[in-house]
């Protein structure tokens, strides 16, 4: 099982609590054996991906930079927090343009999506995972994007003149990342 998790990076200063259950998430991911992909960040994806390398994981990072050396000096990015890292193949100009396609490089492979707050970057993975007909567990607790999507999903819901588009993914909203674990459970034992 492929678990992407998005969420927020934006330097803000993490509770306790959230980088807690973060770790909760991630030791969790690593007990089932789900491989995880990120953005190779830091904040929630980098808090969850250090809990399951701990615990034996494997967590796949997709890098906005060409190569190692940018990933840090460029972007100021980790390099713990996963086990392999995946680059992009070319820079496409201007930086949000690369982490855009960072996100379109890793979201076709997951099995379920779990977001984790975040701003305007998890939004955009949140949105690219909706087109891609992905299982999208919201966790609330965490705000950010996560509240925002919804809104829109609701919005455009009750305009939708194409359900196909719009039913295609399914949404789990859930307060916690107790019932986040609950969810993926399911869906983990659907597979086996």
């Amino acid at each position: 099982m492929k678990v992407t998790v998005y969420g927020g990076t934006n330097n803000k200063s993490y509770s306790e609590e959230e980088m807690a259950q973060s770790e909760k998430l991630g030791k969790y991911l690593a007990g089932i054996g789900a491989e995880i992909l990120t953005g190779a960040c830091r904040g929630f994806p980098l808090f969850v991906g250090r809990a399951s390398i701990k615990h034996g994981g494997k967590v796949i990072g997709y890098s906005p930079a060409l190569n190692e050396k940018e990933h840090v000096e460029k972007y100021n990015f980790p390099l713990d927090g996963v086990t392999h890292m995946e680059y992009i193949k070319e820079t496409t100009g201007h930086i949000a343009n690369n982490f855009l396609q960072r996100s379109i490089d890793m979201t076709p492979f997951s099995d379920v999506v779990v977001a984790l707050g975040g701003s305007w970057g998890t939004y955009t993975e949140i949105l690219f995972s909706f087109w891609h007909g992905k299982t999208i567990i919201l966790v609330t607790e965490f705000g950010g994007a996560c509240e925002a999507f919804e809104q829109t999903y609701k919005f455009f819901g009750k305009r939708c003149v194409n359900p196909e588009v719009h039913n295609r993914s399914i949404f789990h909203k859930v307060k916690t990342i107790d019932e986040a674990i609950a969810v993926i459970d399911k869906i983990h034992n659907e597979i086996k």
